[in-house]
């Protein structure tokens, strides 16, 4: 069972890392495209690059947005290499079994507050999910309406409001969880309360694994005290640019 959470939060993190690269070779885009065209605005002959920086309004809220995510993201793959922040005096002083009862606790306590952080968040983005400004509203037949909802015919009749391209799609993936996002910014949110579940899962389960190990026998507390020490070689020589070595001490 143990062996194979493991492979789960393995496979998460391999997610987590594909999606942080993603974030941020697109931020790193954006911001280097909407600096060319404000250069290029100081020209007296360049209407049209005004005209785009104009239509790029998006770029600002989506840079913000990106660091949101970036370290959410960041804090989430921290905690999966246990890079987390943490006051190891007393770790160091135990002894192996009291070290691993301290950390069983440390985890399942900071699980429930990052659980109870989750469900608060939670509240908040879900209140901003159902705030549609007038930007995002038409009135329909019924009454009013979201403009991702609107028809072809109701959208033509209406110049000044046209349907959001890449958020509709979005939108109507959402609700199929269940989530009903009024505006790209509030869905942007989400990552908030999704990444302090993912992280408070990943507290839990590596507290009720040090639990495990607490009341195992000496043979067991003594391979994962040799798992540490390997945990921490490797995170040493990766932080170097070496490659990681195996038990036997030979790079692999």
């Amino acid at each position: 069972m143990m062996d194979l959470l493991r492979r789960i939060d393995r496979f998460v993190a391999r997610g987590e890392e594909r999606l942080t690269v993603t974030v941020l070779i697109m931020m790193v885009l954006v911001a280097g495209f909407q600096a060319f065209i404000r250069n290029l605005t100081r020209f007296h002959d360049a209407q049209w690059a005004n005209d785009l920086l104009m239509d790029m309004e998006w770029a600002d809220s989506f840079l913000r947005k990106g660091t949101l995510w970036l370290a959410f993201l960041g804090a989430s793959l921290a905690t999966q290499k246990h890079k987390q922040i943490a006051i190891d005096v007393l770790l160091r002083l135990a002894p192996p079994r009291g070290k691993y009862w301290m950390l069983a606790i440390s985890g399942v306590l900071a699980g429930l507050i990052t659980f109870g952080l989750t469900f608060s968040f939670w509240q908040a983005v879900k209140l901003n999910l159902s705030e549609r400004p007038v930007e995002y509203e038409i009135i329909g037949d019924n009454g009013p309406m979201h403009v991702c909802d609107a028809t072809a015919a109701q959208l033509h009749a209406l110049d000044d409001i046209a349907r959001p391209t890449f958020f509709c799609p979005a939108r109507s993936v959402l609700s199929l969880f269940g989530v009903h996002a009024e505006t790209p910014g509030s869905a942007f949110q989400l990552i908030v309360p999704v990444m302090f579940f993912v992280i408070a899962m990943r507290l839990f389960f590596y507290g009720f694994g040090y639990v495990r190990i607490a009341t195992g026998d000496e043979a067991g507390i003594e391979e994962a005290e040799a798992e540490e020490v390997r945990r921490l070689l490797a995170q040493q020589e990766s932080s170097r640019g070496e490659t990681p070595k195996d038990a036997t001490g030979a790079k692999s």
